[in-house]
């Protein structure tokens, strides 16, 4: 898929299916241009049937995991796919298992994070999957250190229901009590703006966005978000 006006990005998606579509469509509300021949070419691989991370993690076997992975990104380079969002943060506890050739074509989404925590300056409350706080995900980036001061996680209780909220999203839309409730998060714990550290909290972005008149804006480190946003100088 040769084009005159840029690169082509591939995203590996379907975990949840909702989350990875709606990154499509953020990359094209973000850069969609006129004439629309100039916009961004892209290639969605949705695969539902790669295993649950979490549940992999947990296990503690997670070879066909990064098996499945890896043919994956494997398919979208063959397709024409030059760089790769892989659109599950969980994802990336096994992304040093893959092979350097697929590897190497991954933008990494805790770098975009870290980026953005440490550019802030402000203190962060971070919303993941069990398997990403069990996996310690961000805690073994090479540059945690840069942002650790900033970032707090939820209790206990909090976590059980973050993770509960996130896999009811997979099936279906947020609803109105989930927004309320992750919005009044922050102030909880004394921070000023969310880390989604989960992939399916994309879904949460725009209706957070839309605060009524007069509300202050709740800030959202949201990776695939910047992903969007960036996407001319990541490619």
């Amino acid at each position: 898929m040769a084009r005159a006006s840029g690169r082509t990005l591939g995203i590996l998606g379907g975990m949840g299916p909702l989350a990875s579509a709606e990154l499509l469509h953020t990359l094209y509300r973000l850069n969609i241009t006129e004439p629309e021949q100039e916009a961004p070419a892209c290639l969605l691989l949705s695969d539902p049937s790669i295993p649950d991370r979490t549940a992999a993690i947990l296990a503690g076997d997670t070879r066909e995991l990064v098996a499945r992975i890896t043919s994956a990104l494997a398919q979208l380079a063959a397709a024409g796919a030059e760089r790769i969002v892989i659109a599950c943060v969980t994802a990336h506890a096994v992304l040093a298992e893959v092979p350097e050739p697929e590897r190497r074509r991954v933008i990494p989404l805790l770098d975009l994070a870290i980026d953005e925590v440490r550019a802030s300056g402000r203190p962060h409350l971070l919303l993941a999957t069990q398997g990403t706080r069990t996996a310690r995900i961000f805690e073994r980036h090479p540059r945690w250190g840069e942002v650790e001061r900033l970032v707090t996680w939820p209790d206990e209780a909090d976590q059980r229901r973050v993770h509960a909220t996130v896999y009811r999203f997979k099936h279906a839309e947020p609803d109105p009590e989930s927004l309320a409730w992750i919005e009044r998060l922050p102030a909880k714990y004394g921070a000023e703006a969310l880390i989604f550290g989960c992939t399916e909290l994309h879904l949460l972005h725009r209706p957070l966005a839309r605060r009524p008149p007069g509300m202050p804006t709740l800030r959202i480190v949201d990776p695939l978000w910047i992903a969007a946003r960036d996407l001319k100088k990541l490619l």
